[in-house]
């Protein structure tokens, strides 16, 4: 969830990624289309764009006292999406950064927040939930790189030290145990305060909120051949992603992933359903990318092994790219495929 590169103008009629002439089966006759071969090469002048803001909402705790955190009221994640606080909740872990909640929210909006403002170094303190506990206490429960009971409390605890204006503390529930490639589904903040005493951090549906904003409606559609499931989608020298993010020869590899869907919805209807695109889609077909900097469309399958067929004339198909090693679920790149028939100038 990231501020985005400003909304394509659509201006240009036609701005080909090959050297062909632009030609449409179809479609909205808005969206120019910019046609290829089946070799598609990424630009931003087909990419989508993505507006979001990332909100944390702080309670104030008792400072050096043994909190509770309870979780067990989470039935959706901030991104709307349903969980069961028992069987998706597979990790509870506190962190300790050294920045304000008006500099540590935004980092984690944009996806640019680095593990060096952690205050504690090595792993966040975290606890893994079994047999159904859906709460607990810090102290002698959770585990990181320094143990956290009462005798060390200070040194997490302190109010002097750790105030709101140059530090936050975070309790998050993530599905997955592993810290790499984590799954956050749910943030709470919390301050200390002197005054206070609360000593019960309380999860909830509305812990963490999100606004969005995805423009699917701005894009030039990619045009390929009607039905070839032989394609391929290069982002080799994909300068900006969806983001705002300027991308290098080093970051343009942390795309990991790919996902291609075929929607009954037009791209207006999807943008105000963009966070459910994989429950939404008729057809939904992945891929890993483990290396590199290309696509090949013939490694797609669905959720029952059947592969990627080809573009067909009905709906809306969107080609997506994601991180793999990134907290922002919003895809880097993604355009509507559209037939269209090549030819030359």
């Amino acid at each position: 969830m990231s501020r985005a590169r400003s909304f394509l103008s659509v201006a240009v009629a036609c701005l080909p990624l090959v050297a062909f002439a632009c030609g449409s089966s179809g479609g909205n006759p808005t969206q120019s289309v910019t046609c290829t071969d089946g070799t598609i090469v990424a630009n931003e002048a087909n990419d989508y764009s993505f507006t979001s803001s990332l909100m944390l909402h702080p309670v104030k705790v008792k400072p050096m006292s043994d909190l509770t955190f309870n979780w067990g009221g989470v039935t959706q994640d901030f991104l709307g999406q349903p969980l069961n606080p028992v069987t998706d909740l597979n990790a509870i872990f506190v962190l300790l950064v050294d920045l304000p909640a008006a500099t540590f929210a935004p980092q984690l909006n944009n996806d640019t927040f680095a593990t060096s403002s952690i205050v504690i170094p090595g792993p966040p303190p975290s606890f893994l939930p079994t047999g159904g506990v859906t709460m607990t206490t810090l102290y002698n429960n959770f585990v990181g790189a320094y143990p956290v009971d009462a005798s060390m409390a200070a040194m997490y605890l302190d109010a002097a030290t750790y105030t709101p204006a140059n530090s936050t503390f975070v309790v998050a529930a993530q599905t997955g145990t592993s810290m790499i490639g984590t799954n956050i589904r749910m943030l709470q903040s919390f301050e200390l305060d002197p005054s206070s005493n609360n000593t019960t951090v309380t999860m909830t549906n509305t812990s963490t909120t999100l606004k969005y904003s995805a423009n699917l409606h701005s894009l030039h559609p990619t045009g390929v051949p009607a039905n070839k499931a032989n394609l391929t989608l290069d982002w080799t020298n994909l300068s900006t992603n969806a983001l705002g993010v300027t991308l290098n020869d080093s970051t343009r590899t942390n795309i990991g992933a790919a996902i291609v869907g075929h929607y009954t919805q037009t791209p207006a209807e999807l943008e105000n359903q963009f966070l459910d695109l994989r429950t939404l889609a008729t057809d939904l077909y992945t891929a890993d990318i483990p290396s590199g900097t290309t696509l090949d469309f013939t490694t797609l399958m669905d959720s029952k092994g059947n592969p990627f067929p080809g573009v067909s004339s009905d709906g809306t198909w969107l080609v997506g790219l994601t991180c793999g090693v990134c907290r922002n679920p919003a895809p880097w790149y993604m355009t509507i495929l559209k037939p269209c028939v090549a030819t030359t100038p």
